[in-house]
């Protein structure tokens, strides 16, 4: 995967999982949403790191995604453990983005941010519609 060191020279940026890159085909995205989880440990980041690399692989073997993984950047600072992982959510279909784009905040979501050692507030999402 790519690395890239940023401005700030002990921060560096690096694609660990390139998401539905090739995989999107005809669909139109109707929404994007933005996903940014910061941990605190260097175990934390290779269990979410874990985690999104086995989700990715569950989503692409459904041949009717109604969304896909986007790319998944790890940003760590060279002087401090752990760092942030943040990835894009692709939504093809509007009526399950709007029936599914706040699961990350239901008890199951919670639990595993818990379980890879993201705390209350470390996880962040944005999400943004298609206007025609």
């Amino acid at each position: 995967m790519s690395s890239t060191t940023l401005p700030d020279k002990h921060v560096t940026r690096e694609l660990v999982l390139p998401g539905e890159s090739g995989r999107r085909g005809g669909r139109t995205v109707i929404a994007e949403s933005r996903v940014e989880i910061a941990v605190s440990s260097d175990e934390a980041l290779d269990r979410c790191i874990a985690a999104l690399r086995a989700s990715d692989e569950r989503l692409a073997a459904q041949p009717d995604r109604k969304y896909d993984w986007q790319s998944t950047w790890l940003e760590r600072h060279a002087t401090k453990p752990g760092g942030t992982v943040a990835f894009g959510v692709a939504w093809y279909d509007e009526a399950f983005f709007d029936e599914k784009k706040n699961t990350y905040m239901k008890p199951d979501h919670l639990a595993m941010y818990a379980h890879i050692g993201a705390g209350d507030g470390d996880v962040s999402v944005t999400h943004w519609r298609r206007v025609s």
